[in-house]
């Protein structure tokens, strides 16, 4: 059956229900009461062939609804969720001070903005270090800069090419590029984070494949943070039928007949508007304190534009 979903813990849950090995995939999970990570590690080809993912750590952070946190307990969640970025980059850190955050998607369209909302919350700090090197040391802050490069339909570019411009102008010793991500399951949907060492591909959780932005296209390492904002609605219809009926549907059969119709949608949830806009900050706070280790969550805010 094809599942249309770009999460790795998705695909491997969907490897053990067909399969009696997970040869060359390690999964593991840490529970607290505010925050459940999953983590898998695929090392081989084989798993790599198995899980339709690249080798590389996935780890899944699962937030729960945010929007409907207190404070408090909001502020904790990003400090968990800082621990985990700070941790992947540690091992993927090229040298340097420098880190290039793309923010990728379509801002203009809601459930597809989540790069470019995660990049207005970062503290971009490498136009000081380039105009008062005085200032900047005196900041203490990490040397960071973002960029927002749309979508092909709108500038006729693929991003992949224009981070590796940029990239290859600062050389940075990482990239971490945020998007949006497609989900199989409902309750995934804007209450989870996918974190990888393993780049990212576009598009591909919802059909449009579009160039990787990895280590390999890029020259340097590259973190990527996802967030499942839509299920297509053949997925959606499986993945109902299966947990609510007991009945196992081939999702392709179903994306055969609502393509007949030009039905085959991408669902997101009614209140997106206001979810993207605390998954955004979540990411972008995340980052912030993850690069910034001596910064206070509360400095972080008083410094953000």
């Amino acid at each position: 059956m094809t599942i249309r979903t770009d999460l790795a813990i998705e695909l491997v849950d969907d490897v053990k229900k067909n399969n009696s090995s997970l040869s060359g995939i390690e999964c593991s999970k840490t529970e607290n009461p505010l925050l459940e990570i999953d983590r898998v590690r695929i090392t081989t080809a084989e798993g790599a062939r198995l899980a339709g993912k690249p080798i590389g750590e996935y780890v899944t952070v699962n937030t729960g609804k945010l929007w409907m946190d207190e404070r408090g307990v909001f502020k904790r969640k990003v400090y968990l969720f800082r621990d985990v970025v700070r941790e992947l980059l540690k091992e993927k850190f090229r040298g340097g001070r420098s880190v290039l955050v793309a923010g990728l998607g379509n801002r203009n369209i809601t459930a597809d903005s989540i790069g470019p909302c995660a990049t207005k919350n970062l503290i971009v700090t490498r136009h000081i270090r380039a105009s008062s090197p005085l200032v900047f040391e005196d900041l203490g802050l990490f040397d960071l800069c973002a960029i927002t490069p749309g979508v092909l339909g709108q500038t006729g570019i693929e991003s992949c090419d224009i981070i590796q411009s940029v990239a290859e102008k600062i050389r940075p010793g990482a990239v971490i590029a945020i998007d949006a991500l497609a989900s199989r399951n409902l309750s995934r949907l804007v209450s989870t984070i996918q974190i990888s060492d393993s780049g990212i591909q576009p598009g591909a959780g919802v059909g449009n494949v579009r160039p990787e932005i990895t280590e390999k296209t890029l020259g340097v390492p590259v973190i990527s943070i996802g967030v499942p904002t839509v299920v297509d609605a053949a997925t959606l219809t499986a993945d109902v039928t299966e947990t609510y009926l007991g009945a196992a549907v081939d999702p392709e059969e179903i994306r055969k007949n609502l393509s007949k119709g030009d039905l085959n949608f991408f669902v997101t949830p009614k209140e997106t508007d206001q979810i993207i806009h605390f998954m955004g900050a979540f990411i972008g706070y995340g980052i912030n304190l993850a690069l910034n280790e001596k910064l206070s969550f509360e400095d972080m805010l008083s410094l953000i534009g």
